[in-house]
C-alpha cells in the first residue's frame, strides 16, 4: 500500500519528469499478491535490531520501534535489506549473516530460496523509494539541499 501511495504521489507531482516512466515501468513489474497475514513490524530495517548495552555479545537481539506493527506478509519486512543487498548497498557478508540468522530462527518470510518471496517486495520498495524521491524533488523545484554544492 505504501508503494502504491508513493507511485500516486509521484504521478501527481512529477508526471513529466524524465524518470517517471522508468519508475512506472518498474512498478508494473514489481507487484504481486499478498499471500500471508502474520504479525509484521511494518517499518523494518537493520537499525531496528538492538542489544541492551550491558548485555554483551551473546545477548538476544531486540526489535524496537513497533509503531507500525500489524498483520501482513513478513516478506515485506525484509524488503529494505533485500533491496539494499540487491542494489549493492548492503555488503554480502552482513546480508548473509542476517538472512542466515533469520532462517535459522525459523523466520516465516523466506524458505530455502529467499528470493522466491523477497523479489517482489524488494522491487516494490525500490519503486516506492524512487517515486518518493521524484515527487519530493519535483515539489522542491528539482533542488535538493542535501546534495547541493
Amino acid at each position: 500500500m505504501k508503494a502504491a501511495l508513493a507511485v500516486d504521489r509521484m504521478r501527481r507531482a512529477a508526471p513529466d519528469h524524465p524518470a517517471t516512466a522508468t519508475v512506472l515501468e518498474a512498478w508494473g513489474r514489481s507487484r504481486g499478491p499478498a499471500a500471508y497475514r502474520l504479525l509484521c513490524h511494518g517499518d523494518f530495517h537493520l537499525g531496528q535490531l538492538v542489544r541492551a548495552p550491558r548485555s554483551g555479545a551473546h545477548a538476544p537481539w531486540r526489535l524496537i520501534d513497533i509503531d507500525d506493527l500489524g498483520l501482513g506478509d513478513p516478506a515485506w519486512d525484509l524488503a529494505r535489506p533485500a533491496a539494499w543487498f540487491a542494489a549493492g548497498l548492503l555488503p554480502s557478508g552482513i546480508w548473509s549473516r542476517f538472512l542466515g540468522a533469520y532462517q535459522e530462527a525459523g523466520g516465516p518470510a523466506v524458505g530455502a530460496d529467499p528470493w522466491e518471496r523477497l523479489d517482489v517486495p524488494a522491487r516494490a520498495l525500490t519503486v516506492q523509494t524512487a517515486a518518493l524521491a521524484l515527487a519530493k524533488s519535483t515539489a522542491e523545484g528539482g533542488r535538493s539541499t542535501r546534495w547541493s554544492t
